[in-house]
């Protein structure tokens, strides 16, 4: 006999497991991919220097880092270096919102904020600068004027050189000469007696191979990249400053990001700059090797010249800051020599 109880048992069993099958299927179909994209966040980094110039070594290391350590969850997007916007307009489009990283340098927005001139005089590691208050310093600074967090610094360790096309045995004999500068270095090389001339990096080599000038300003790495160690002689040391590449968040792109990941992004900066400072001191003697073997010879001047060629540098540039910016200055310097 048909056993109709039986079979409305077993059709309200299906009933519930298509029900409850169907239930699952929304779920998966319109709830998963929509959480998976709110975990992930997206922030905009542009580069105040070109996307294959080694003083983005460590944003790709600080991209890298994030993704890792956030499984995913925060990803810095490259945007673009100087093409994308120029380098001295970089620091506005920061203030105003347009990107939510900036990876440049102290020095380029020194018209917008004239204490972090100081910046490249530091002669400290990223670690000694958090202990000592400067790091809080930068960030007090950048947070009040320019709507932004200071993540850390990108080129610790990375010095300047002078580098000529005529012998330099000691401070005299930079006096007469014509050097090529950067704002960073002008002031040293007016102290040394030396007479700078302001031209974009692409005129340099032509510069040097007419005599215009005898020598240039530069970090302690990279000339080969434009080829000026055909034109160069001398590398003088000791080097001096400290080239001042920093990471800045703009506020709202950093409140907006969850506690866990801030954390994140403070501390991969954090581990970054202390690979960093092993990456660029490895750099520089790797580099320093390749153009001696091109003809450029080191020049290390006596003891007593290299502390006078130092304290001209130190002092001529302080002067510069201070007359900028009297009180914030006094207070860095204060914090830098601790």
């Amino acid at each position: 006999m048909f056993d109709t109880a039986k079979m409305k048992r077993l059709f309200c069993k299906m009933g519930l497991f298509l029900c409850f099958a169907f239930i699952l299927f929304v779920l998966c179909l319109n709830s998963t991919p929509s959480m998976a994209a709110e975990k992930v966040i997206a922030l905009k980094a542009v580069s105040a220097f070109p996307q294959n110039n080694k003083m983005n070594d460590a944003f790709w290391m600080l991209q890298k880092k994030v993704k890792e350590k956030s499984k995913g969850g925060l990803d810095i997007t490259w945007g673009g270096g100087p093409e994308a916007i120029p380098t001295f307009q970089l620091v506005e489009a920061l203030r105003n919102g347009v990107v939510d990283i900036a990876w440049t340098a102290h020095t380029f927005n020194v018209s917008q904020l004239p204490v972090v001139e100081g910046a490249k005089l530091s002669r400290l590691s990223p670690s000694d600068e958090k202990k000592k208050g400067i790091f809080d310093f930068y960030q007090k600074a950048y947070q009040s004027k320019l709507n932004a967090t200071y993540l850390g610094r990108g080129t610790p360790g990375l010095t300047y050189n002078l580098y000529t096309t005529v012998p330099v045995k000691s401070i005299g004999d930079f006096k007469g000469l014509t050097i090529r500068v950067t704002p960073a270095y002008k002031a040293f090389v007016e102290a040394l007696g030396a007479a700078p001339v302001t031209t974009d990096p692409g005129e340099v080599f032509s510069a040097l191979q007419r005599k215009m000038v005898q020598g240039y300003g530069w970090p302690s790495l990279g000339i080969s990249d434009f080829g000026w160690d055909e034109v160069t002689k001398f590398v003088i040391e000791p080097a001096f400053y400290q080239v001042d590449v920093a990471a800045l968040v703009h506020i709202n792109s950093w409140n907006k990001l969850p506690k866990d990941l801030q954390d994140i992004l403070m501390v991969s900066m954090q581990e970054v700059e202390r690979e960093a400072l092993d990456h660029f001191t490895k750099l520089i003697s790797q580099d320093r090797e390749k153009i001696k073997k091109k003809g450029v010879q080191e020049v290390n001047l006596p003891r007593d010249e290299s502390d006078k060629y130092l304290q001209i540098a130190y002092e001529a540039a302080w002067k510069e800051v201070l007359k900028k910016d009297p009180q914030g200055g006094a207070q860095l310097r204060d914090l830098l020599s601790k």
